[in-house]
């Protein structure tokens, strides 16, 4: 059972008990109690979240087929909350991801081209986001993809490493983000971030060219791996003729980004 089930069955009982007091003349004005009754719920739920964290069941899930797409774009729309994203959807399956209260999925084929877009509320109210508290989802590695990923204050863990991954769009706020890059093919990352730390992956064996702008507080690159060309600019000695190479492209305000 969803924790939000539970939320709202609790809120009505309640409301229910002070519509009866009302009608036995015991209170008065029974709108007077609702925002305090609200507000006592709200906090007893927090509380219990801390305690209990139930495993997601098939009725906290949700998935969308391949079908016959060559190919799939993703776009993820997050106002807050943990989210993580990775390879490893089953055969036939586009995505598999967390389901819950105040989300909304839903896809489309354009062509041959599988579009996916999933937009969720902030997980840190009780009622609305997954049970674990993570908005989890599991992508296709059978076909190439891209993505598009929004978010607002965010903890994010984006493992792509095993993903066909040719264009990953990142924009976020006040955030926190992991993110490997693919392992194989040509990708490319645009990301651009406000108050953001940002960690992100290039896997062994993968050439890189990075280029930074902004007033980025701390810039922390492998000039082992991509040694420093320009101001901002880093690239392998082998970019240009790698078969399997990554380009990123950061743009940031006061934040740290950390390349390796």
């Amino acid at each position: 059972m969803r924790r939000g089930n539970i939320f709202w069955g609790l809120f009505l009982v309640f409301l229910g008990v002070l519509f009866f007091l009302q009608a036995r003349g015991i209170i008065t004005n029974v709108f007077s109690f609702i925002f305090p009754l609200a507000l006592i719920l709200i906090g007893g739920w927090i509380i219990l979240g801390v305690f209990w964290k139930p495993d997601l069941s098939d009725d906290d899930t949700f998935s969308f087929s391949l079908q016959s797409a060559k190919s799939v774009r993703y776009e993820f729309s997050h106002g807050a909350g943990q989210i993580q994203i990775n390879g490893g959807a089953p055969a036939g399956k586009a995505i598999v991801g967390s389901s819950a209260v105040g989300m909304n999925t839903q896809s489309r084929m354009d062509g041959d081209r599988l579009t996916v877009e999933i937009g969720a509320g902030p997980s840190i109210i009780p009622f609305i986001g997954p049970s674990s508290g993570v908005w989890r989802y599991q992508i296709t590695q059978e076909v190439p993809v891209t993505l598009e990923i929004n978010a607002g204050a965010s903890s994010l863990d984006v493992d792509l490493q095993d993903v066909l991954a040719t264009r990953i769009e990142c924009s976020t706020g006040a955030s926190s983000v992991k993110l490997t890059m693919p392992a194989r093919g040509v990708s490319l990352l645009d990301a651009e971030a406000g108050a953001a730390s940002f960690n992100i992956r290039v896997p062994a064996g993968v050439a890189g060219r990075i280029r930074f702008e902004g007033g980025l507080n701390n810039i922390d690159v492998d000039t082992n791996r991509f040694p420093k060309v320009d101001s901002g600019f880093y690239q392998s000695p082998d970019f240009d003729s790698a078969t399997n190479r990554a380009e990123i492209n950061f743009e940031g305000g006061l934040g740290s980004v950390t390349v390796k």
